[in-house]
């Protein structure tokens, strides 16, 4: 039985180069995009941004402003 990763190589090994290596930019992008921190991530490991989230999102609407600050 053929394991994942020797299906995948089968499978781009019957495309052409210059598919090939757009299947390379895109695994590429796909591992930049695993090992680079999402905001949300950033958010939920920052306490203060979280607990200040938390605090806004349980703020009742009529106390809330109408305009911006900055």
């Amino acid at each position: 039985m053929n394991t994942l990763p020797d299906i995948i190589n089968q499978e781009i090994n019957t495309l052409p180069l210059i598919s090939q290596k757009e299947v390379l930019d895109f695994v590429l992008f796909l591992k930049n995009r695993i090992n680079t921190q999402t905001d949300t991530d950033y958010l939920s490991n920052n306490a203060d941004s979280k607990q200040a989230i938390i605090d806004g999102l349980n703020t009742p609407l009529d106390q809330c402003s109408e305009s911006l600050d900055w």
